[in-house]
């Protein structure tokens, strides 16, 4: 099952959004949960970085994908738009994607 961290701030910002493990919907290669979430994670990434926003960016092979968000409110629109998207699949797929929101704890 793919799991997704949403981190929000105190003022209900999100500061992080996490996604590991695999959803296992289907055989490697035609995983179509995993292929959708990658497809989320890897453009928001590639957007991030083409854009140079402040944000902290990870990615490893384990597989987990991070975005710390380091910036203003001004990205966080970028933000709500991945949770939306991952929120989307997890409303078609939930036996694969779990989301879990927490609050920042400083």
């Amino acid at each position: 099952m793919v799991k997704v961290d949403i981190v929000r701030n105190q003022n209900s910002k999100i500061s992080k959004i996490k996604v590991w493990h695999h959803a296992g919907s289907g055989d490697y290669g035609f995983d179509l949960v995993c292929a959708g979430v990658s497809a989320i994670m890897i453009g928001a990434l590639n957007a991030f970085d083409q854009m140079s926003l402040p944000a902290k960016l990870t990615m490893d092979p384990s597989p987990l994908i991070c975005i710390d968000w380091l910036g203003s409110d001004e990205g966080q629109e970028m933000m709500e738009i991945i949770y939306i998207q991952l929120k989307t699949i997890e409303e078609q797929y939930s036996n694969y994607i779990v989301i879990k929101e927490k609050e920042e704890i400083r």
